[in-house]
């Protein structure tokens, strides 16, 4: 995610370089061979993290604008006497990322690609610093460290963001977690990692929708493909309204989709959701299994749903 190397720059222009400092001098100051101080910089000022200016024949670093910059500079000039880069670098963020309220040990094992065991070190690292408390099973971070989570949150957005812009203009961050996002942009993306979803999507289950100007993609390097559970929880979260719905209604039908399938994928997209989509498919569902009897909001009469569903030959 982020290295201690790269946290101990962020923490000295946070700090002792508020101004900028010149490449050499933080090398310096740092104790660092040249070289690697110019990977670390290198790699921090691709990220947007911090800014490189020549001047004069040197560089000067200072850090960015950047949000999770600024939170994290917030922090490091609050907390001086908190070696930050020492104990947040790497998996630890996505620990910090999901502690935005209390969570359990398994839980944060589950929704993270974590060791238990590296779990467990890392709260207790946290704990005897005073960062993490734990009551009864349940860790959360200390009130005066809750400012950790957002960090790591907008950490996580703005990488995401940097990653996808590599490969896609007009880029919208719709869903993330910390290692999986939904986007949607104005342009193609061929990159294995990326996965077409939203409305094109649909056309591989005979469902064919009028080209749209956006694109949607799902970003994870766990899948090789996405499931149709995957698809109706996407076009949910792209869209919400009416007219995606019925989209969901036509490809729950024609794929066959089983109602507990579906309220378990919607369950995990759920903790990063602003949606009830676990709430939102199971209405879904109840409405096709009493065709219709039981319309929640935002469904069509059932006599229209078996119309739309006739035009691409589904059967209900």
């Amino acid at each position: 995610m982020i290295s201690e190397p790269e946290l101990t720059v962020l923490s000295y222009l946070s700090t002792e370089g508020v101004d900028g400092v010149v490449q050499r001098e933080l090398a310096d100051a740092l104790e660092w061979d040249p070289s690697h101080t110019s990977r670390v910089v290198s790699t921090l000022a691709e990220l947007g993290l911090i800014t490189r200016e020549q001047q004069h024949g040197r560089y000067r670093v200072s850090l960015s604008n950047a949000e999770p910059a600024e939170r994290f500079a917030d922090l490091a000039r609050e907390f001086p006497h908190v070696d930050f880069a020492g104990l947040i670098a790497g998996s630890t963020i996505q620990l910090l990322y999901h502690l935005d309220t209390e969570r359990t040990a398994a839980e944060l094992t589950d929704w993270t690609d974590v060791s238990r065991a590296t779990v467990y070190r890392r709260l207790k690292q946290l704990r005897n610093v005073g960062i993490v408390t734990k009551r009864d099973s349940r860790f959360a971070l200390t009130s005066q460290f809750q400012g950790l989570a957002a960090f790591a949150r907008s950490l996580v957005r703005h990488m995401h963001r940097q990653e996808a812009r590599d490969h896609a203009t007009g880029v919208r961050l719709i869903w993330m977690d910390v290692d999986e996002y939904l986007f949607s942009c104005r342009t193609d993306v061929t990159a294995s990692l990326f996965h077409r979803t939203g409305p094109d999507a649909l056309e591989q289950y005979g469902i064919p929708l009028l080209t749209r100007e956006e694109q949607y993609y799902f970003r994870s390097e766990d899948r090789t493909e996405l499931t149709p559970e995957d698809l109706v929880c996407h076009l949910l979260l792209i869209d919400d309204g009416a007219r995606y719905r019925s989209y969901c209604l036509l490809l729950i039908t024609a794929s066959e989709i089983g109602a507990e399938a579906l309220t378990e994928t919607a369950a995990r997209y759920d903790r990063e959701s602003d949606l009830n989509l676990t709430e939102t498919v199971q209405a879904l569902c109840t409405y096709l299994e009493t065709s219709g009897d039981v319309a929640g909001e935002k469904l069509p009469e059932w006599d229209t749903f078996k119309s739309n569903a006739a035009d691409y030959d589904i059967s209900v």
